[in-house]
């Protein structure tokens, strides 16, 4: 049994919620921006609520009045996210082993075999993920949660990736595999049908509240309003004058004309949409009395050839039969289409230019799936530790990206032989992967706290600094919204994009916050985070952000300001009284395969020329 209650304040509404799942499905149905993907963030760890209590049969997970917090790593949570994630240079039978690399051999063929014959891909496990269907792919990354062997399961919009004949066939196999879990299960999605097919219940959900729970039956034969009406394509319409008194029917019921019948059940609008469904055609009404009424008249026909045109208007009745008396606790809520949200982000946030997607994107959500679904060590490279070569693979923080790629470059070019593979990701994926077993040689660290974790849970014997940085606030070309100085960010209505709690920069960053109310005020730190609207899960995210204008200001590195986007951002520089040092940290894995080599890297990070180097990225000379 998993049980919840969650609340956390977002930008244009609190999320608000206590639920309780048993062995069973549950599908999370709304919009996007309704805070469906914030929820399962809260669960699996990555974020941490304002308040809130988790609890997993017996076990708690998170209370934020006695201070416990597991960390994510540690909570047996399988999490599926929207693109699969899978390594593309990896068998399915590796990808599937990466999570469970600790294990004996035996163990871990065993649990990858179960994996593969649960979800029916066993004849594909020497397939590459580049020859497989949208469908297997799907597969796939639910047997690399299962093979861990989560005690609840968390799918973030599982079907979207797939293609309309793909989603229908794959939502009914997907059904059977849930059903054959019997583990607490959370489902979101927007879209209806994947949610009546997929759950044991649905919860319908609107800006960080529930607003209905029940089986799909219940939902869409009495809607608690019209909210709720709009996802499961049910009317609901107001009736006499008594406060709350609705009539529930189905769009198949309703005739439409245009003089009134004089029945009961009638209502007055105007012809929005018409729809051609193939056997039928599709009227949406709007009016006064109504929201919305969907009529499905029998019969195919286009706006040049129907009795009706948009514009017109109609009367929309039905049958005394036919209706399905429904008393709502407060008016209907006004529909929302689906074109209203579609493609945004958590909260509501104005955008200009393309859309989001660039390749930082991309790792952070293979690097989410190694935290949660599939954190673990699947040996991908080893190291040589003969002659005077051989090959390194370092864990590396993603602040460093650059930094690094250069030095190993100059490295690589003076040691003839040697090949360093990087690793980027956030420090605290970067951690877990290492303390699940992943092969590494060398952990860079953005954070004193986990460099010191590392140390004292042995996967690294010692660390040493090796670069200095500080924060600056990132805006947009051109300043849209005239931030001068970090005052602003409490006094402006900034649309205001940071990491996340449990990554460095996210860290530094609300300290940042707290060291300024000092001198703005006591309550800045709690002004600015009203303004936030994004919260992402490393450094390069939240810069990327800004460059593409999905918010006005960020709190980041001087370091991100990369050549990529230089000419997309422009800086504003934190007062030194109130800005944060920010250190990179660097060890040698315990158990690495070139020890002496990841020595000889990391004491040529310190060199007078390599950090002449970090200083050509922005870093400041050690002390």
């Amino acid at each position: 049994m998993l049980t919840f209650t969650l609340e956390k304040r977002l930008r244009d509404f609190t999320l608000d919620l206590s639920l309780e799942v048993g062995t069973d499905t549950l599908v999370l149905i709304g919009y996007s921006g309704c805070g469906k993907s914030t929820m399962l963030r809260l669960l699996a760890g990555l974020l941490t609520p304002d308040k809130g209590h988790i609890e997993l049969d017996g076990r708690v997970l998170l209370d934020t009045e006695t201070g416990k917090n597991v960390p994510p790593e540690n909570r047996n949570v399988g999490f599926l996210v929207q693109n699969y994630a899978l390594f593309p240079h990896l068998s399915v039978t590796q990808n599937v082993a990466y999570g469970i690399s600790r294990l004996s051999e035996d163990e871990q063929a065993k649990r990858v075999q179960n994996a593969l014959n649960l979800v029916g891909v066993r004849h594909l496990a020497e397939a590459a993920p580049g020859n497989l269907s949208g469908g297997e792919q799907q597969r796939v990354a639910l047997a690399r949660a299962m093979a861990r062997r989560p005690g609840f399961l968390l799918l973030d919009e599982p079907l979207s990736a797939l293609d309309v004949a793909t989603r229908t066939r794959v939502r009914s196999e997907l059904r059977e595999i849930l059903e054959s879990l019997a583990i607490p299960t959370i489902v979101v999605t927007h879209d209806y049908e994947d949610a009546r097919i997929l759950g044991n219940s649905l919860a319908v959900m609107e800006r960080g509240r529930i607003l209905q729970t029940g089986t799909a039956r219940e939902i869409s034969r009495y809607p608690s309003n019209s909210f709720v009406a709009s996802f499961t394509e049910t009317n609901l319409a107001p009736v006499g004058n008594g406060a709350g008194r609705h009539v529930a029917f189905d769009p198949w019921r309703v005739s439409v004309s245009h003089e009134p019948a004089g029945v009961e059940y009638e209502w007055r609008g105007r012809v929005r949409d018409i729809a051609s469904m193939g056997a039928f055609t599709r009227l949406t009404v709007e009016g006064d009395e109504v929201p919305s009424l969907l009529a499905d008249i029998p019969g195919s026909c286009d706006i040049e050839d129907c009795d009706f045109d948009i514009g017109d208007t109609v009367f929309g009745h039905v049958s005394q039969d036919d209706v399905r008396p429904v008393r709502t606790s407060e008016p209907p809520v006004p529909t929302r289409t689906v074109e209203e949200f579609e493609g945004k982000d958590e909260v509501p946030l104005r955008t200009r230019g393309r859309g989001f997607y660039s390749g930082t994107r991309g790792i952070a959500l293979i690097a989410l799936v190694l935290l949660l679904a599939v954190a673990g060590g699947y040996a991908i490279l080893t190291g040589d530790a003969e002659g005077e070569g051989g090959t390194l693979t370092a864990f590396i923080a993603a602040n460093f990206t650059d930094a690094n790629d250069a030095l190993v470059e100059e490295f690589e070019r003076q040691r003839e032989g040697t090949e360093i593979e990087s690793n980027y990701a956030g420090t605290q994926i970067l951690f877990t992967q290492l303390q699940q077993g992943a092969s590494g040689d060398i952990f860079l660290s953005a954070d004193l706290d986990y460099a010191e974790r590392a140390r004292d849970e042995g996967l690294i014997d010692s660390f040493t600094e090796v670069s200095q940085n500080e924060e600056i606030i990132l805006v947009p070309a051109g300043n849209p919204a005239g931030i001068t100085g970090l005052e602003d960010l409490g006094t402006q209505p900034v649309q205001l994009v940071i990491g996340v709690d449990t990554v460095p920069i996210g860290k530094y960053t609300r300290q940042i916050f707290e060291n300024a109310n000092d001198g703005y005020g006591s309550d800045f730190s709690e002004r600015v985070q009203e303004r936030v609207v994004s919260e992402e899960t490393n450094t390069r995210e939240v810069a990327q952000k800004i460059a593409l204008g999905e918010g006005e200001a960020a709190i980041v590195y001087r370091t991100d300001v990369t050549e990529s986007i230089a000419d997309q951002v422009e800086v504003v520089e934190i007062p030194e009284e109130y800005n944060v040092k920010a250190f990179n940290y660097a060890g040698v894995v315990s158990d690495a395969s070139n020890p002496e080599l990841a020595r000889e890297y990391l004491d040529f990070m310190l060199t007078p020329e390599s950090q002449e180097t970090l200083q050509g990225f922005g870093y400041e000379a050690l002390q």
